[in-house]
């Protein structure tokens, strides 16, 4: 996957020729800004959990899917939209996970992060020029997290537990954007976003539930390389969940993609 990625961003820088207008920037024979655009992409994700007791078991890696829908408009003070979920293609890969392992609805140690309905961020040109955009605006996301704890006291194994902070939460907050025009063939785009979970909306079944716990709060990142040559677009993300309470968790997500946008 590094090495498609790489092969991509040789091919493509090497292809251009005189670098045009950012608010000309082609998809095919689509104009990329003022008209939405549905990507799908392939991904190889990683999770970790490096605080827990046993971090080896919190190691989960393997190919998932991601669906994102966009519509950018470039003029200054103009508004655009990016909408992110993981959840079709985070199931297959847990489904192959189970597969893979024979351990069928047994608890086993791992950590999950992880969407139902999407993320979702807004946001507003705040500088517009030929080659380099950049917007500021906010988010509304949800999360489905859960860290799974077996702790042993010598070579005795106890029961497994799930801590806090777990369960489905809601959250927003702000978010910034940044698009810059490499060439005619290539454009290069940055997200960011932090999230202040407001709401927990439902707790793991099994879990050990405290409701005084601070809930957490999330880190987004995403660098993108979008190519009007065939619609493919490849880049990474990383999401880190923010842990503000006493208990061991730093749980965080790693994401390499390639994907076809239309």
């Amino acid at each position: 996957m590094k090495n498609l990625l790489t092969a991509l961003f040789v091919v493509l820088c090497c292809s251009a020729t005189q670098a045009q207008n950012l608010a000309d920037f082609q998809l095919g024979k689509n104009d990329f800004y003022d008209e939405g655009h549905w990507g799908f992409a392939l991904s190889y994700s990683a999770i970790t959990n490096r605080q827990a007791p046993s971090p080896d078991n919190h190691n989960a890696s393997g190919f998932a899917m991601k669906i994102d829908w966009k519509k950018y408009r470039a003029g200054s003070g103009e508004r655009r939209f990016f909408y992110q979920n993981k959840s079709v293609g985070d199931m297959i890969f847990v489904l192959g996970s189970e597969i893979r392992r024979g351990t069928g609805v047994e608890r086993g140690e791992n950590s999950a992060l992880s969407n139902l309905v999407g993320w979702s961020s807004w946001g507003w040109n705040v500088v517009s020029s030929s080659k380099l955009n950049v917007a500021a605006g906010f988010n509304l996301n949800d999360y489905m997290i859960g860290s799974t704890y077996i702790y042993r006291t010598g070579q005795v194994a106890q029961s497994p537990v799930t801590l806090e902070p777990q369960g489905y939460y809601w959250g927003g907050g702000p978010s910034a954007f940044v698009d810059y025009l490499l060439n005619d063939n290539l454009m290069i785009q940055g997200f960011a976003a932090y999230s202040i979970a407001g709401w927990r909306a439902v707790s793991v079944s099994y879990a050990t539930v405290d409701n005084n716990y601070p809930k957490p709060h999330f880190l987004h990142l995403n660098l993108e390389l979008q190519s009007n040559l065939f619609h493919l677009y490849g880049g990474i993300e990383y999401c880190r969940l923010i842990n503000r309470g006493d208990i061991p968790n730093n749980t965080t997500r790693f994401d390499l993609i390639v994907g076809y946008r239309f």
